[in-house]
């Protein structure tokens, strides 16, 4: 069975967890509401193994074809060195 025949059109992975959508373009703010994260955190799309950092209330267009891969992380406990090592 695929997301289609559920009525999910875009499939993302939030730290792990699984979310559909049905909109082509979210943003963050929403995505971060969605997966029941704290709105301040801070949010990463992983892609081939590279971290990209997204900004906040930046719209992220999502794949119909793929997964497409976030981490987030409490913005307290965030270091400039971890942006470094992504």
């Amino acid at each position: 069975m695929g997301f289609s025949s559920i009525g999910l059109r875009h499939i993302v992975d939030v730290d792990g967890q699984l979310l559909g959508f049905d909109e082509e373009m979210i943003d963050t703010a929403s995505l971060l509401v969605r997966a029941n994260c704290p709105t301040d955190s801070l949010i990463w799309m992983v892609h081939a193994g590279e971290r990209v950092s997204i900004q906040p209330k930046q719209f992220i267009r999502l794949s119909e074809h793929d997964v497409v891969f976030f981490e987030t992380s409490s913005a307290a406990n965030w270091s400039p060195f971890e942006l470094m090592a992504a």
